[in-house]
């Protein structure tokens, strides 16, 4: 039995989840509309031709941050994480110095590697006009110092708990490129993409120095060999989520040209498409763990039962929260996807709607997941994103190969539902990591509701069935997470108000 204070420990702990994944998911999902405004002026002020060269300059810029940053903003936070919670405040100064000086070292190595290679680049990807873009892709390169420094700053707020910060910056991000571009295009036309990728660049690296100057004074040394050498876990860790990033790329390439050879030639944008909608709620839903979980749970990595209770904490909250939302999502997607696209795109919603359970399956694999982080395990966190991968093209194809679009998506269900089953298993044997009786408890409840939902959209075609059924499996689940979310006694004030409302209504009748 849970003593009081255990039990108060425990509540406080679901409604700080709660609310940072309410705050980052609100935020990740505001700066995706600003996204999406900002992609819909462009295309119009633009047109094709103008959106491609957008999408190349930014590709490029990408290619070279992600190539020689090490991944800083992620692979130093369990590092400044775990010094905030266990040392004094020079230690923490040491290591922020640290982190700037790698930061600050990678962004020059990039800018020196763009400017060298841009030459080759430029030839081969805009071939007769490469005189015009030359000197203009060229101008980009300090954008790889601005991204880099950005990143090691994007690192401290996380490591020392600058939530709100971070939330804030992630809105004001998409803001800054929306009120940049948009006049630039209007202005310049195509002649204004390279200036507004430079400036938001820049603007949102002075914005993070904003946030962090107040706290940490900026002290680099990017020369120092010493100093450097101190961030190597960083860089290791830095190594393999390159490393991990390359096998993410090769593997969708790579589906994406056996599909586009074993169907026709709308299958890779039918699967994009589908790709596309399953990811897009869940990535809201799971903002928070970067920012939030990620840099607790390293603080804590060296304790087994603290480490333990935060992973189950979480993901008992997600079993909550994300099913009824996910599954709404699924039900409404013969609405959402002519909307997101048109109608052309319609085959798409069958392989969303069984893929979706794979989205389902990640709501525990992913906090597991973050274990391997915490622990500075780079070598097996490489072989288990290598085999995701290689299941990722195998799975998704071979359901391709049989059931059209639609066994692409079971495909993906079935990768994730083996994701999880590695995932638990090496956490289990390495870490200790057992999930927790609410865990599972909560999951087998949703589990046979999510199933029926899955079924329904299969086997339905449209029509009152459909909506009725989908819409039942719904509202149960909705009032499973509602039921459990009051015995943990952490449910909204507001919320709650409106339920009591509803349930007076019913009561009445």
């Amino acid at each position: 039995m849970e003593s009081n204070t255990q039990h108060k420990d425990r509540n406080t702990a679901y409604k700080h989840i709660i609310k940072y994944l309410g705050i980052f998911g609100g935020a990740h999902g505001l700066s995706i509309i600003l996204n999406i405004l900002r992609t819909k002026i462009s295309s119009t002020l633009l047109g094709v031709a103008g959106q491609s060269i957008i999408t190349l300059s930014n590709r490029t810029l990408q290619m070279f941050s992600d190539g020689t940053g090490l991944s800083i903003g992620f692979s130093a936070v369990r590092k400044i994480s775990e010094t905030y919670e266990n040392a004094d405040a020079d230690t923490l100064t040491r290591c922020i110095k640290v982190v700037r000086s790698i930061a600050f070292a990678t962004g020059i190595a990039g800018m020196l590697l763009m400017l060298v290679t841009t030459p080759f680049i430029s030839d081969w990807i805009f071939e007769d006009s490469s005189d015009y873009y030359l000197p203009r892709i060229m101008a980009l390169s300090p954008a790889v110092l601005f991204m880099a420094v950005s990143n090691g700053e994007i690192a401290i707020l996380r490591g020392t708990r600058h939530l709100n910060s971070i939330a804030l910056y992630t809105l004001l991000t998409a803001a800054t490129s929306l009120v940049i571009a948009v006049p630039a295009y209007c202005i310049v036309g195509i002649g204004g993409i390279f200036p507004a990728i430079i400036a938001t660049a820049f603007i949102q690296m002075c914005m993070l120095l904003k946030f962090t100057f107040p706290h940490y004074r900026y002290s680099i040394s990017p020369f120092s060999i010493p100093l450097l050498r101190e961030g190597i876990d960083m860089v290791k860790m830095g190594a393999g989520y390159i490393f991990a990033s390359i096998f993410t790329s090769l593997s969708m390439w790579l589906t994406c040209a056996l599909l586009s050879d074993t169907g026709d030639g709308e299958a890779v944008g039918l699967f994009s498409a589908g790709y596309i909608m399953i990811t897009l709620l869940p990535g809201m839903l799971f903002a928070a763990l970067d920012s939030e979980y990620y840099p607790r749970l390293s603080g804590a990595a060296a304790n087994t039962a603290t480490r333990n209770r935060m992973v189950n904490e979480q993901i008992e909250v997600q079993l909550l929260v994300q099913p009824p939302m996910l599954m709404a999502f699924a039900v409404a997607m013969p609405i959402l996807v002519p909307l997101f696209y048109r109608q052309d795109f319609a085959p798409a919603i069958a392989m969303a709607q069984l893929a979706m359970f794979g989205m389902f399956m990640r709501t525990m694999t992913f906090p597991l997941s973050f274990l391997t982080l915490a622990k500075n395990d780079t070598v097996v966190y490489v072989i288990m994103e290598g085999i995701y991968n290689i299941l990722f093209v195998v799975l998704t194809v071979t359901g391709f190969h049989y059931r059209g679009i639609a066994g692409a998506g079971a495909g993906l269900a079935l990768l994730h539902t083996l994701d999880f089953l590695m995932v638990y298993l090496v956490t289990h044997r390495k870490y200790g990591m057992a999930i927790s009786k609410n865990a599972l408890h909560y999951f087998l409840i949703q589990l046979p509701l999510f199933i029926g939902m899955i079924a329904t959209t299969q086997l339905c075609n449209g029509g009152i069935v459909y909506w009725l059924s989908g819409g039942a499996c719904v509202l149960l689940s909705t009032i499973v997470s509602y039921y459990f979310f009051g015995k943990l006694s952490i449910i909204p004030k507001p919320v709650s108000h409106i339920a009591g409302k509803i349930m007076k209504i019913f009561r009445s009748k």
